[in-house]
């Protein structure tokens, strides 16, 4: 709200007359739920400037992007030393060197603390130019050792950063293989630690995230543990880089609660999951998509500790509380919403409440071509669907399995999926038979066997469908 206020300032003083096309353009389009071209034409169907709609659309989005650039001019570390550069350039273009100078030092002070190295290239250039102008050999010789250190700084960063990212490319492909692995770390080790004047927060960070990386491969999960703490650890010590990356603070606060989650350090987890529910209004993060984001993350985590725990009764009290805040989450929020709406039927299907369940699961599967999410969730979905109505004897059961085999026969690469909906179809039989619940002994401990990708779990939370079965079984 605030930001639309300054929008109508901002553009008051662009008006000529009452009004302008693209103000009432912006009026006209904040006042729908949702995006309706025909409706704005048909608004203003009498008016001659909705022939270049186009056009004018273009204007407002400019518009409105000049508008939040002057509104967070000072809320951002990028918007507030682009300010400042200009004005270095301003003074020195006037010769008003020591004011000049004044600015720099202040400048270097903040950008040393968040580590903007790039930011700090461009200063020491202007003192620089600054030293070259007064003659003054001794803080010009100190200036080229200072910028040098820095490069110094920046390569170790960047060949970090570079292994890390190569690393997980080579995950996504699989490709990952035992050399390439040794190639990794015996990199790593041999550039880390760097020189304390030239190591770095991001040093730091891009070690210990490319080190968890390769304990995922080996299936080290302790490891795994260890680097993600050191990360939270790193931050914890720089307030000032939680305030200026929060998304990369979350994201290692999500890895540290599913490895928690995979190592069973249920205490643990809960605690950290209060902490990481509130570190934003804690470090004055105000940033309404990443509150959700966080609101979404940290119930879902919440919800699978207390389906690993078996405390089902606690997770529906604590649906029943948060469900009025998730039903304000828009559904093109993104495919995140669907995990935490499929652990929202998980809660439900545990306490027995099987028509909310079903209400959770239809909200996911009828969404499916609007928004594109995980295709594991929309198979694991259909299957905690059929799980529903084999629990409730159903009648509807045959022909959503016959329907749940239909898509699963578009994506054979689901293999261990595939035997989990075989072992559900011979739950929908009669188990009594001998014969029926040897065959889904005989499937459960086939499932059992499998070899599990390293590290699945931890990124999928799940029903466990096994132990369904196997109940089933006897």
């Amino acid at each position: 709200m605030s930001e639309k206020r300054y929008f109508k300032i901002h553009s008051s003083r662009h008006t000529i007359g009452e009004t302008n096309n693209y103000t009432r353009l912006f009026d006209a389009i904040e006042a729908q739920a949702a995006y309706d071209e025909a409706e704005v034409k048909r608004l203003f169907e009498s008016e001659t400037f909705i022939k270049h709609l186009p056009s004018e659309k273009h204007y407002l989005y400019n518009h409105i992007l000049e508008s939040l650039n002057s509104f967070n001019k000072e809320k951002t570390f990028l918007a507030r030393y682009a300010s400042i550069l200009t004005s270095i350039e301003i003074l020195y273009n006037r010769g008003l060197f020591g004011h000049c100078k004044k600015l720099i030092r202040k400048a270097k002070t903040e950008a040393y603390s968040l580590e903007k190295f790039s930011i700090l290239l461009i200063l020491i250039h202007w003192e620089t130019i600054l030293f070259i102008n007064d003659e003054d050999d001794r803080n010009l010789s100190k200036n080229i050792h200072e910028e040098l250190r820095l490069l110094d700084a920046l390569k170790i960063q960047t060949i970090l950063m570079q292994v890390a990212f190569d690393l997980q490319i080579h995950i996504d492909k699989g490709k990952a293989g035992e050399k390439y692995i040794k190639t990794c770390k015996k990199e790593l080790k041999s550039i880390f630690p760097p020189k304390q004047e030239i190591n770095s927060f991001w040093s730091k960070y891009y070690y210990y995230s490319a080190m968890a990386l390769i304990y995922t491969i080996e299936n080290d999960n302790t490891e795994r543990y260890r680097c993600y703490k050191e990360i939270k650890n790193i931050m914890d010590k720089s307030p000032q880089f939680i305030k200026d990356l929060p998304a990369i603070y979350h994201l290692n606060y999500n890895n540290l609660v599913n490895i928690m989650l995979f190592l069973k350090k249920y205490s643990e987890t809960e605690t950290l999951l209060k902490e990481q529910r509130t570190f934003l209004p804690t470090y004055g993060i105000k940033n309404p998509t990443f509150l959700n984001r966080v609101f979404i993350n940290t119930y879902e985590s919440e919800f699978y500790l207390y389906y690993k725990t078996g405390q089902h009764e606690k997770a529906a009290t604590v649906a029943a509380e948060m469900e009025s805040d998730l039903k304000k989450i828009d559904l093109t929020f993104g495919p995140i919403l669907f995990d935490l709406f499929y652990f929202m039927a998980i809660t439900a299907l545990m306490v027995k409440n099987y028509k909310g369940a079903t209400r959770w699961l239809n909200r996911i599967l009828n969404a499916e071509r609007e928004i594109n999410y995980r295709k594991e969730l929309q198979i694991n979905a259909r299957m905690l669907y059929l799980v529903i109505l084999n629990e409730t004897d159903d009648v509807l059961f045959e022909n959503r399995m016959q329907a749940t085999r239909r898509f699963m026969a578009q994506e054979s690469s689901f293999k261990k999926q595939a035997k989990i909906l075989e072992g559900i179809a011979l739950a929908g039989e009669d188990t009594t038979l001998a014969k029926n619940k040897a065959a889904l002994k005989q499937i459960v401990a086939q499932l059992k066997k499998e070899h599990q990708v390293a590290g699945e779990e931890l990124l999928n939370k799940n029903f466990d469908f096994v132990e369904w079965l196997e109940n089933k079984a006897g």
